[in-house]
């Protein structure tokens, strides 16, 4: 039987077309969770089975990685960047700041069923506020989600529920026990997959007619944010729960707006539910414009329980993770990824093996004004140079052949106009730096 080759579904090898804007990408995220305050964190990708199992809802545990390793110890591939935060807070908090605002970038693991921007092990790009419970903390993951979108050329929406005001309807509702409540919450969510229909069905076969009428009257509410959250909080008005999370969307978007986010960025969308259980307050998904069907590439909400439940003290939360595959995907759809095979910038090209010297000194020039470049490695026909630079988009060739030597010159190739240009030798770095920026 023939051996399988390649990676297993849902597995990819990513080369440097794939790897170097997406690097990109992530330099720009991190540029801006770095305007914010962040500071950077790093955790194990494997944790202790305990540590993950029952944080994330009945299907979250169905689809994590676990087993037994050598050791006889119950072990998982981390699912997400959320729960270890909340180990190290629980585990470190003593030593840490309060807030203590942190990113992290990572590979996590779910094994779930491959298709379009969704793999079993990805990439996620995560930023947290911990210790503290202001709803400026709220407002800022928001906005810099935003601002996260916009730096990367995508024009984005977000939209923003409270897990309270969907606590409230559960209330209402008389769903009972946690578990039904989580129940229900998760049936709502799942309003753009299955519709206001599917959600009615299940909801009234679980729970009764007059809790799918709540619900059908909840979903039913159109408007601004203003009006929608004014309206909820009559609908919901015997809910001191519900109240709480309208008054918390409120100052949120009072503070959103006065950050310059308007209408256009960020509403208020009350189907928002987020499926993970440990939510507790604000919530929020990311959609690009133009790649909409690829779904949320940034979501996240409050978590004021999940330290806590690791064992820590009662410690306020709130956060946001970018999909990194979904976002790369999605801008790649929406052409604002740029292709680069290599990073080099500068090909110097090879003439003769007795003037390797003479190459190493001007790429080494060439690099101390910070730019890329390589010495192309054999003294083969300079068509066959070119064609390299071409096929690997290297924007400029440096050709120094004998009588380009003997002057003491070079001659700078353009490699998208074919323009060349020929300069003495100790010019060469700052005329190719020139040539660049123009």
């Amino acid at each position: 039987m023939a051996r399988e080759q390649g990676p297993m579904s849902g597995f990819r090898d990513m080369l440097a077309e794939q790897m170097i804007p997406r690097q990109a990408m992530l330099g720009t995220i991190q540029s801006v969770y770095e305007g914010y305050g962040f500071t950077p964190l790093k955790t194990p990708a494997l944790e202790r089975r305990s540590t993950l199992i029952g944080k994330y809802g009945e299907e979250g545990d169905k689809l994590m990685y676990d087993f037994e390793d050598n050791g006889g110890r119950m072990i998982a591939l981390r699912y997400d960047h959320t729960v270890p935060l909340a180990r190290v807070v629980a585990q470190h908090g003593g030593q840490l700041p309060t807030p203590y605002k942190r990113y992290v970038v990572g590979e996590v693991w779910r094994g779930e069923s491959p298709q379009a921007g969704r793999y079993r092990e990805f990439t996620q790009f995560d930023a947290d506020t911990v210790g503290t419970k202001s709803p400026v903390a709220d407002a800022e993951i928001v906005a810099m989600m935003s601002d996260s979108m916009e730096a990367l050329g995508a024009e984005s929406l977000i939209r923003v529920n409270n897990r309270r005001i969907l606590d409230g309807v559960v209330e209402m509702a008389g769903a009972g026990s946690l578990e039904d409540g989580l129940r229900m919450i998760n049936i709502i969510d799942k309003v753009e997959k299955i519709g206001r229909s599917g959600v009615r069905f299940q909801i009234e076969e679980k729970f009764g007619g007059a809790a799918a009428d709540l619900v059908d009257s909840y979903l039913d509410i159109e408007g601004t944010s203003a009006q929608k959250l004014n309206q909820i909080s009559k609908l919901l008005s015997g809910s001191a729960t519900a109240e709480e999370g309208v008054e918390n969307l409120a100052e949120v978007f009072k503070l959103i707006e006065a950050g310059g986010f308007g209408t256009d960025k960020v509403v208020f969308d009350q189907t928002i539910a987020r499926g993970l259980d440990y939510y507790t307050g604000i919530v929020y998904e990311t959609t690009l414009t133009g790649a909409s069907s690829l779904g949320s590439v940034c979501s996240g909400g409050r978590f004021d329980n999940l330290v806590e439940a690791m064992g820590g003290p009662d410690t306020p939360a709130v956060g946001t993770s970018i999909g990194v595959d979904r976002l790369y995907d999605g801008l790649q759809q929406i052409g604002q990824l740029k292709e680069a095979r290599t990073p080099t910038e500068v090909l110097v090209t090879n003439f003769e093996a007795a003037s390797t010297p003479d190459y190493m000194r001007v790429a080494a020039g060439i690099r101390k004004l910070g730019l890329a470049a390589e010495i192309y490695y054999e003294d083969v026909k300079l068509g066959k140079q070119i064609k390299f630079a071409d096929k690997m988009k290297i924007p400029f060739v440096v050709i120094i052949g004998p009588d380009e030597q003997a002057a003491g010159s070079a001659i700078i190739k353009t490699m998208e106009s074919g323009e060349q240009l020929e300069v003495p030798v100790s010019e060469l770095p700052a005329t190719i730096m020139d040539l660049k920026d123009k």
